[in-house]
């Protein structure tokens, strides 16, 4: 019987371990310092906090316990600051005034690989209001400048959607895919479009039983229904 006990609380020791998350944070920034940092987990309910500490000596460190790997953000007091994918590898938070990125675990360094690509994309997008002055102040006709324009704005949009589909369609059956198609769609209408349809059609069924991916898809055929009975 106290064989049986023993071997009880250990599975229970080890069950309790494996579902852990830790989160170590540094900053170099001032102005952080004595901030709250919140973590919230990202669900079809909204933002729901998990746990929450203060900036100290330019550190801070979250833990708590995660049922299963999801996508999460941390916030600075109710300002959303960073996403991360929350799971039980230790998880490494580097913040400075030039760049923020989470790291120490496989998911999170992909999942920031795509958010430097999206960055570089939507900077080269801003840039064009500026090369719409240059091209202005240099005399050329303004059919010409509509035109190129508005192709090399189609051009970033495509690589764009194409940025999207591989991190997502080559991560069906893990939470980077599903969280980069969180990211994706977050504060959008959902709409049924071209790259929705191409997604879904080559989707597996981990990523489409996704209790989020449901939810969007419901709202989504939804809405198109309603868009059509006008």
């Amino acid at each position: 019987m106290r064989k049986i006990v023993y071997s009880l609380l250990a599975s229970a020791v080890l069950t309790s371990c494996a579902s852990q998350y830790s989160i170590e944070g540094q900053t170099s920034s001032s102005d952080l310092e004595g901030k709250k940092i919140i973590l919230k987990a990202l669900s079809v309910d909204g933002m729901q906090p998990l746990d929450s500490c203060e900036v100290i000596h330019g550190n801070f460190k979250l833990s708590g316990v995660c049922d299963t790997v999801c996508m999460a953000e941390l916030f600075l007091d109710e300002n959303p600051m960073l996403p991360l994918i929350l799971e039980t590898a230790p998880i490494k938070v580097n913040i400075n005034d030039t760049i923020m990125k989470v790291c120490g675990t496989e998911m999170n360094e992909k999942l920031y690989d795509f958010l430097l690509k999206k960055s570089e994309l939507e900077l080269q997008a801003s840039e064009l209001p500026r090369k719409e002055s240059r091209m202005i102040m240099d005399g050329l006709p303004e059919e010409q400048i509509a035109v190129q324009l508005q192709a090399e704005y189609a051009k970033l949009m495509n690589d764009y959607d194409k940025l999207v589909m591989e991190y997502v369609t080559k991560n069906f059956d893990n939470m980077l895919g599903i969280g980069v198609f969180m990211l994706h769609t977050q504060g959008a209408v959902p709409m049924i479009n071209a790259q929705i349809e191409d997604i879904m059609s080559k989707a597996t069924d981990t990523f489409k039983n996704n209790e989020y991916v449901k939810a969007f898809m419901k709202q989504a055929e939804e809405n198109q229904r309603n868009m059509f009975n006008r």
